[in-house]
């Protein structure tokens, strides 16, 4: 028989007032006391638990190369603010602060990030802020260990106390006078240092990157090989190419680890007229990013197909990765969790309840679903636009 309803008057469904009704949190503990407290926690631990994954996806990728080789947690803060370092303490753990410093008319100035509060107070140049730099960590003594991701410098480490090998990764500026000429340098320089940690003690390592902006250095190719004015051909990186098509890689959280020859750089004094030599490859076995993978594709010679195709599937392969690491995923996981969270504390309290629930629960989330993935998509278009803001962007891919 139907109910009416009159004006002014609600309307009860399982217990629940639909006109004014208050919190779902709040109606069960009102109506359950200490049982809803009970229903609600065992609901919540397992509603919640695709965000806390999520979470954890996006804060292990820093972390997780370098924690396997210690028996303590390991913490990384990357991309700090000046002020930020300096308040850092190293409490019970040894303290590890890496900065970057670059050449400039009056010595060496330090890599700030772009929004460093610092940074824009004393006036520097757009040219000296942390950009495409990555910082990285192994321990010391096994060669065959793979350097582990900490992110863009200025970074901060607590991690147990004990000798490391630090490794800074930034993009080659062109050598070339003309700007339209095609790059004949490796598209990577890594500069390599190392230091001794104490416990609860700070330690800070400012690494010097000489060819951070006045140019890379000149490539040396195999006998007969000219470099004036084209670039690297695929005999003269024959045993780059080759490696990269046989490489072995471990997918981590951050992208993928794997050891690839790259040419040395051979430093003169001044860094003027310093060399790559193409057949002097050294194994640097470190965490990889869709960004850097990217770009290792892209400087390679379109006529090195098998190396670009490999390269190409491991950076489809991240793509998804990023996605985690977007704002969207965590609104459409905490909403699913508090839509999850209800519906399961119902079940928990009234297990006979008529099935519309759980039918109101999938339409919420359905609903979440499509409204995130237009908001990821409005998202995309808007940042995916042609307007460019200096060298601060990064993360391109062609």
């Amino acid at each position: 028989m139907g109910q009416v309803i009159r004006p002014g008057s609600t309307s009860s469904y399982g217990g629940f007032s639909r006109a004014r009704q208050p919190f779902f949190v709040v109606t069960i503990l009102r109506e359950h006391g200490f049982k809803g407290v009970i229903a609600l926690l065992v609901a919540a631990v397992f509603a919640f638990v695709p965000l806390f994954a999520l979470v954890w996806f996006n804060v292990a990728r820093l972390t997780s190369v370098v924690a396997a080789q210690c028996s303590q947690p390991v913490v990384v803060k990357p991309g700090r603010f000046e002020r930020d370092q300096e308040n850092d303490e190293p409490g019970d753990t040894a303290l590890l602060q890496v900065t970057c410093e670059v050449p400039c008319v009056d010595g060496w100035r330090e890599l700030l990030c772009w929004d460093d509060p610092s940074r824009q107070a004393t006036g520097l140049s757009d040219w000296h802020h942390a950009r495409n730099e990555c910082v990285y960590l192994r321990k010391a003594g096994d060669l065959n260990l793979p350097f582990g991701l900490l992110g863009r410098p200025p970074v901060s480490v607590w991690l147990p106390a004990r000798d490391y090998e630090i490794a800074v990764v930034h993009e080659t500026p062109k050598s070339e006078s003309r700007i339209d000429a095609p790059s004949t340098s490796f598209p990577f320089i890594t500069v390599f240092d190392s230091c001794s940690l104490s416990a609860r003690e700070k330690t800070v390592r400012r690494i010097q990157l000489p060819h951070y902006d006045w140019g890379g250095a000149e490539p040396i190719m195999p006998v007969g090989h000219s470099t004036i004015y084209r670039p690297a051909t695929d005999d003269d990186l024959r045993l780059l190419l080759d490696q990269i098509q046989t490489l072995t890689t471990l997918p981590t959280p951050g992208g993928y680890v794997f050891s690839l020859g790259e040419p040395q750089v051979h430093h003169v004094e001044g860094h003027r007229q310093c060399t790559v030599d193409y057949t002097d490859l050294q194994a640097v076995p470190r965490e990889w990013t869709r960004d850097q993978l990217a770009t290792l594709r892209n400087w390679l010679p379109k006529s090195a197909m098998p190396a670009r195709e490999k390269l190409s599937s491991l950076v489809d392969t991240l793509q998804y990765r990023e996605m985690f690491q977007g704002w969207f995923c965590y609104a459409a996981a905490g909403i699913a969790g508090l839509v999850f969270t209800r519906w399961g504390a119902l079940r928990i309290l009234e297990p006979n309840r008529r099935g519309e629930t759980f039918g109101e629960s999938v339409k919420r989330c359905v609903v979440i679903f499509l409204v995130s993935a237009l908001a990821w998509f409005v998202f995309q278009v808007l940042t995916n636009s042609h307007v460019a803001v200096g060298r601060c962007r990064f993360g391109s891919v062609e």
